[in-house]
């Protein structure tokens, strides 16, 4: 957010706000890390046995609806536990150090080779005006359509309407209205936007 309490307090309103109306309650009062690696490598481990997702959404539940940290094992062992998973060798696993370069490297990847920052993170190609690109597509003529971080349907609707607009002029526009949607780091050297 950029050092600013004021942005980073806008932004965990509108994720609250978003959360409400998809019957989620955040609670950001809870112990978070930077780089939660053992939470990271339970959910490597926890695919093994075709569990990923609803241990990530057991997990996610508690840390930011019921302030119970995702990075403290207590916590990572109930959401196994919730889901099925069998406890004592979650506990075991976790007393090693398997998977632990994965999860490191892909936190490099993630960061440096495709300079993703913050999530989530929305890059939409449309080949048909040249606009391709984002952390996992080669650039085009101009660049893709980016989103960074949680928006709401109108911030959406805004863009679907923005790229339609380009669409219908046969090439990407780079005005004050397309501003939002561009990002510098995705984009080839011809894009620019006009302030």
């Amino acid at each position: 957010m950029g050092g600013s309490a004021a942005a980073r307090d806008g932004a965990e309103n509108q994720m609250y706000q978003l959360g409400v109306q998809a019957g989620i309650k955040f609670d950001y009062n809870v112990l978070a890390q930077w780089q939660p690696v053992e939470s990271q490598r339970l959910l490597l481990w926890a695919g093994r046995y075709g569990l990923q997702e609803p241990f990530m959404s057991a997990l996610n539940k508690r840390h930011f609806e019921q302030r119970e940290s995702a990075s403290d094992r207590k916590t990572l062992l109930a959401a196994a536990d919730e889901v099925g998973l069998n406890v004592e060798a979650a506990a075991a696993f976790l007393d090693t150090k398997e998977l632990e370069d994965v999860v490191w490297r892909s936190y490099g990847e993630t960061i440096h080779d495709r300079r993703i920052h913050s999530i989530p993170l929305f890059a939409f190609s449309v080949p048909a005006i040249g606009a391709v690109g984002g952390p996992f597509r080669t650039g085009g003529a101009d660049a893709a359509y980016v989103v960074r971080g949680s928006m709401d349907a109108d911030y959406f609707l805004d863009l679907f309407e923005t790229v339609l607009r380009d669409v219908d002029a046969g090439k990407r526009i780079f005005d004050v209205r397309a501003q939002r949607f561009h990002n510098d780091e995705f984009a080839p050297a011809t894009g620019t936007c006009q302030r």
